[in-house]
């Protein structure tokens, strides 16, 4: 919603922002432990480990894809089939990153989006009417092609790639489900940031109720420090707006180490069929 960066102003802006984001992220995604209980951490959380040679994975996920389309053909709103689509999509697209082993960066390709878009248009057919209980790996999956430059599938993604609002929607059926702090704190983040502070509220308070201890208070800083970023950004964005700037000027850096094409990453996603 917030992501129109045709003004300089708007892209310096953002930039700041992000540098904000990824320590808040950082806090929510390591300090209060999400994915933390998955064996092999937080890519084999989200299916982003290696697992096997990349010929086998390939010919998997091929075959993975057509029967769930297959499937689909005759049943629609199937939902096994719509979930499985997600997730072999979304991973035939890590598939399409260009990774340096060199420098351990991972770039997002044309094949990627075309791939994670196609994931995305499945797996909101699946929301559109959810079942009782989602895949929380797959919805895991879908925010990184919703926002790949979060920490946890930081990759060099253009920041028009970037669906705050679609990451906030499955995001919310992830805190219902998963009902603990750290699942409504990243809620909160990502309703803040897309300019939904009323919802961003909302799912503090309910992030703060499930917190004990330190954890509370140490969320209940992090969130009140970001709500007020996010609340200068968006009157940023607003002024930018109507300040009406063309945006010829530098292009944006990269705060995670993985937006923009020129500029070097921090941390990446590992090659598909890594050991």
């Amino acid at each position: 919603m917030i992501f129109d960066l045709k003004s300089g102003k708007r892209k310096r802006v953002v930039q700041v922002v992000f540098g904000f984001l990824a320590f808040i992220f950082f806090i929510s995604f390591v300090g209060f432990g999400i994915g933390s209980d998955v064996s092999g951490g937080i890519f084999d959380a989200i299916g982003l480990g290696g697992n096997g040679s990349d010929e086998d994975i390939e010919s998997t996920y091929e075959q993975q894809i057509d029967e769930a389309e297959k499937k689909l053909d005759s049943q629609p709103k199937d939902p096994n089939a719509l979930n499985n689509l997600a997730r072999y999509r979304f991973l035939a697209g890590q598939e399409n990153l260009s990774f340096d082993e060199e420098t351990g960066v991972a770039t997002f390709t044309e094949e990627t989006k075309s791939e994670w878009d196609q994931a995305l248009d499945a797996w909101e057919k699946l929301t559109k009417d959810p079942p009782p209980k989602l895949d929380v790996q797959v919805a895991s999956q879908m925010i990184c092609a919703y926002v790949p430059p979060l920490p946890q599938c930081a990759l060099q993604a253009p920041l028009d790639s970037i669906n705050l609002t679609g990451a906030a929607a499955t995001q919310e059926l992830v805190a219902k489900q998963e009902n603990d702090a750290a699942s409504w704190a990243q809620l909160a983040q990502f309703y803040y940031f897309d300019g939904d502070v009323k919802a961003g509220d909302e799912a503090r308070e309910e992030a703060l109720s499930r917190a004990d201890g330190n954890e509370s208070k140490q969320l209940e800083q992090g969130l009140e420090q970001l709500r007020t970023e996010a609340e200068k950004f968006v009157k940023q964005q607003e002024e930018a707006a109507k300040a009406g700037e063309s945006g010829e000027d530098a292009q944006l850096q990269n705060p995670f180490g993985g937006i923009g094409a020129d500029t070097g990453g921090a941390g990446a996603l590992p090659p598909a069929g890594a050991p």
